[in-house]
């Protein structure tokens, strides 16, 4: 199918093309994964990632249609909630940084399909310029998260894996264009006083990201055409959604309890 900014999300599209949020799905669980792109499971949209579409659709010119689409984002008196006031006051951080908003230019939302690992593969670049640019709004640029995958605090170009959207999108645009392009993040921080930070992902970071996809994304490809089973982590929403029990578990290994 062709993929156009009105089908890019749909089961269809979700069905016949991987794409970087659906892959970081079948990493967290297979069943997971699985039940989102099929549609089975919808999850709602957290506010995050609804302040972040904010910011996206202001600099693609589509506010008012994202507005329009998305009436949660208003108080009952029809002003915006203070989450996207926020945005507001980010975005004119942004607008008032020459540097900054010169990497937000060339063309917008541009979806680049291709194929990756044997697996057809899509993708939608906020920016695509002399250099590949995402934009994000982040809690902190700075500061350290803790991620309890990894048992540690990271960075949040880490703790939101952005190294493999940009080792696909950047491989997307090889493909369509014959050209290497650099992948930047253009971050914005949802801070007190905003902060801002335009951050290139190296290209050997990128490399063992994109080598990682490879390795995987067939297997979660397979998973969507029925070829593979998928495995449940055990404890995502999903799983707990669609969890049999077939026996007592053992309180001393659920938590692991060792001798006192």
């Amino acid at each position: 199918m062709e993929l156009t900014h009105e089908n890019y999300y749909s089961k269809e599209a979700n069905l016949e093309y991987m794409s970087v949020s659906q892959y970081k799905d079948f990493k967290r669980c297979e069943l997971y994964g699985l039940k989102k792109a099929t549609g089975e499971y919808v999850e709602t949209k957290s506010t995050a990632l609804l302040v972040g579409g904010y910011a996206d659709s202001y600099f693609a010119g589509t506010l008012e249609k994202y507005k329009e689409e998305n009436p949660q984002i208003f108080k009952k008196d029809g002003t915006l909630k203070s989450d996207y006031e926020k945005a507001n006051e980010c975005i004119n951080v942004a607008l008032n940084d020459e540097f900054f908003m010169s990497k937000l230019t060339g063309e917008k939302q541009v979806i680049l399909t291709g194929v990756i690992g044997g697996v057809k593969t899509k993708g939608c670049l906020d920016f695509l310029n002399e250099d590949i640019v995402d934009l994000k709004l982040v809690a902190s640029i700075r500061e350290l998260t803790w991620n309890d995958e990894k048992h540690k605090k990271v960075d949040f170009i880490e703790n939101y894996d952005y190294s493999t959207q940009g080792a696909v999108y950047q491989e997307l645009v090889r493909q369509r264009l014959k050209v290497h392009k650099p992948f930047d993040i253009a971050a914005l921080s949802k801070e007190d006083e905003p902060d801002k930070a335009v951050i290139r992902i190296e290209d050997d970071i990128l490399q063992e990201k994109l080598n990682e996809f490879i390795e995987l994304a067939p297997r979660y490809d397979a998973i969507k055409k029925g070829l593979v089973d998928p495995i449940g982590c055990g404890n995502c929403p999903v799983c707990r959604k669609y969890n049999k029990l077939n026996r007592v578990l053992s309180y001393k290994e659920m938590f692991n309890k060792g001798e006192e």
